[in-house]
């Protein structure tokens, strides 16, 4: 009578642990159903859209024919197509590298006791929460060729003033510095959290062996730095493939610098939004799209090989 009544116990207590998981499990899912919702809506129906619209011959006034993959063939044999895709990748080659070498170097520089990092952290940090097209407009003025600063310190020093936004080579040279100069803030943060979860006395070990503190930040910093390299690289890379905002403010339609510094995301937006050819533009998304995701997964394969986990 009393395994019984035991048994029942254990029943009813199992049964109340179910129920308070599975309320728990409820609660969870209800935080993260106005996220899932926006994904769905925001991000994966309008992916399946721009799937289907790249197989049709969609106009600006929304009708289209199926076309299947001529809107593909057409774009590779599109010479301004293959510039787009030259351009992008130059600008991810030039700029990704030395926004994390460079954010890597003044994040452990902030995390030393140095006296104001508080104000270098936030005027390192001004980029991140200054709007993407005020800090153009500041670059248009810097770089006007007319009455811009650039140019007014380059004739003061004796030199010629430069065209920067129609010479096809210095468009590119003030794109990528605008690129760097607005990702550091962002990345130098993410470094920073990352030093200060690096436990003191590593370096406390390494200075009693006699180690530099070059040989320390080469073998102790970096390699228990990676996962955060990790992140950063990956982010930056699908950034700076997305680039538009830059290139589209500083460089118009008409100008000699066009071709040298058009971006796919650039010619997605020219073909689908002045254009009126959504069709096609619509190809031209999901070739960036494939390019982002193969590199991703490339670089997530690859991580196995350089980042170090603390826990492992």
């Amino acid at each position: 009578m009393e395994a019984v009544k035991h048994k029942d116990n254990i029943d009813t207590r199992n049964s109340g642990k179910k129920k308070r998981a599975i309320k728990r499990n409820i609660t969870g899912y209800m935080f993260i159903l106005p996220l899932l919702i926006g994904v769905l809506v925001f991000n994966f129906i309008p992916f399946l859209m721009n799937l289907f619209y790249s197989l049709t011959d969609l106009n600006a006034f929304g009708k289209w024919d199926f076309i299947g993959t001529e809107n593909f063939t057409r774009l590779f044999k599109d010479p301004l197509f293959y510039k787009a895709i030259s351009n992008t990748f130059l600008y991810v080659i030039t700029t990704v590298p030395p926004m994390v070498i460079i954010s890597v170097c003044i994040a452990n520089l902030l995390n030393k006791n140095i006296k104001g990092k508080g104000i270098y952290r936030t005027i390192y940090f001004l980029p991140v929460v200054t709007m993407a097209s005020a800090s153009t407009l500041v670059f248009q003025w810097m770089f006007n060729s007319r009455f811009g600063l650039v140019n007014q310190f380059l004739k003061a020093i004796g030199m010629e003033g430069q065209m920067w936004f129609t010479d096809p080579n210095l468009a590119r040279v003030v794109i990528i510095a605008f690129i760097i100069w607005g990702g550091l803030g962002y990345k130098i943060m993410i470094f920073l959290g990352g030093l200060q979860s690096i436990p003191e006395s590593y370096y406390e070990a390494a200075s009693i062996d006699g180690a530099t503190s070059f040989k320390q930040f080469i073998h102790i910093t970096i390699p228990l730095l990676t996962p955060s390299i990790f992140f950063i690289v990956i982010w930056s890379l699908i950034g700076s493939f997305q680039l538009f905002d830059v290139v589209f403010m500083l460089i118009k339609p008409g100008s000699p610098a066009y071709e040298s510094t058009i971006t796919m995301t650039r010619y997605f937006y020219d073909l689908g939004f002045t254009l009126g050819d959504k069709g096609y533009a619509s190809a031209v998304a999901l070739i960036l799209f494939l390019i982002i995701m193969s590199i991703t997964i490339v670089q997530f394969k690859l991580q196995k090989r350089w980042v170090h986990y603390s826990d492992e």
